[in-house]
């Protein structure tokens, strides 16, 4: 599901796609019922810097005062951003750049990762391991470890957050064929983080 320009969807929108996005369900109550319908996705979103759009363009120059990007940013709340995996801001292009892989070398390191995790004896993507799976297939070595102690006091990191940020740096170290998640794996999902 691809929602672009975020911010500019009804609040009541993005907040009902917090249960689902976290379980993978959609629940409907009525007076006398409750059904419940599975919903296992995958959410991306798009939105401006601004609400120009030139706050981050190196050509162009930002009509937005403070307020008004803090009042589009606002319209994103904690909760729904909490459930976002990975938050990447894009940079403008240049002639000069060039793909670090192809489409090809890409299929094969995602088949490469699937293998690694069959492996290992993980039944579930990564993105869907519970509490439990987590602690058993995300192990972190003693300096990666320290790193996410400092970052969720650093950043005042939520109970989800930090297991998305342990799942994502498992992947990261999959793509990597580490065994262990490394401080390096812990930084990059890190930095992948909302800011």
């Amino acid at each position: 599901m691809f929602f672009d320009e975020l911010p500019h969807f009804s609040k009541s929108v993005l907040e009902a796609l917090r249960e689902p996005l976290q379980d993978g369900k959609i629940k409907i109550s009525r007076v006398n019922s409750k059904v419940i319908y599975p919903a296992d996705f995958l959410f991306v979103g798009a939105m401006n810097p601004c609400p120009c759009g030139n706050l981050l363009d190196e050509n162009k120059e930002c009509r937005c005062n403070e307020l008004e990007i803090q009042r589009y940013k606002n319209k994103l709340s904690d909760p729904f951003l909490d459930r976002i995996d990975l938050n990447v801001t894009m940079q403008n292009i240049s002639l000069e750049d060039k793909a670090s892989l192809s489409s090809k070398q890409m299929h094969q390191k995602v088949i490469d990762v699937h293998h690694i995790i069959k492996k290992r004896g993980q039944e579930k993507f990564t993105a869907k391991l519970d509490d439990k799976e987590i602690e058993k297939f995300c192990v972190l070595d003693d300096e990666a470890q320290a790193v996410i102690e400092t970052a969720v006091f650093r950043f005042a990191l939520s109970f989800r957050s930090i297991k998305k940020i342990q799942k994502v740096s498992r992947t990261i170290a999959d793509l990597d064929k580490s065994e262990m998640i490394e401080k390096r794996h812990i930084l990059e999902a890190l930095s992948y983080r909302r800011r």
